[in-house]
């Protein structure tokens, strides 16, 4: 079986959300050398494979959900898709997932102020950052936050128009 893709996360397995181990995957039963170690739900879920996540079947089965929360669209399939169908990236407080243009971005990675400088996005990002969380001014920031740092950022990108967008967690 192929890999298998996610458009909402698109670099999942360069990201480290999956563990690279055997298991048995708690919705259909096969051994496999690659899944995910958690989702929303009310049963303990350990080991879901890719196929199960991306098909809705372990959201199904489950009763649950791979994404903490989110931006709105309008459109319940993309909700589905990205609730039901896709993996949550790792963060200190769970993720939120980004929209625009309507949709959900794809999610690109941790970044810090050195890798938008890098993107060529920085100031852009981050005067947008603050227009939405008004608690954490642009100076603070510039200063703390770190790809490897207690402040991390998470790079989200547009599907339609292309824009970048920031989410800040702490540890």
């Amino acid at each position: 079986m192929g890999k298998v893709k996610f458009r909402y996360y698109p670099n999942v397995y360069e990201d480290n959300v999956i563990a690279h181990v055997e298991g048995v995957c708690q919705c259909c039963g096969r051994t496999v050398n690659e899944y995910i170690e958690s989702m929303y739900a009310v049963e303990d879920v350990d080991c879901i494979c890719l196929q199960c996540v991306s098909d809705g079947s372990a959201a199904a089965k489950f009763h649950g959900s791979f994404i903490e929360d989110a931006d709105p669209v309008s459109d319940p399939e993309k909700q589905d898709e990205l609730f039901h169908r896709t993996p949550g990236y790792l963060s200190w407080q769970g993720e939120y997932w980004l929209a625009c243009c309507d949709d959900y971005c794809k999610y690109m990675g941790y970044v810090g102020i050195k890798e938008l400088e890098e993107l060529g996005c920085k100031d852009e990002v981050l005067e947008e950052y603050v227009q939405r969380d008004t608690l954490i001014p642009i100076e603070d920031l510039e200063k703390y936050l770190h790809i490897n740092g207690y402040m991390r950022g998470y790079l989200f990108q547009c599907l339609h128009c292309g824009k970048y967008h920031l989410w800040v967690d702490m540890d």
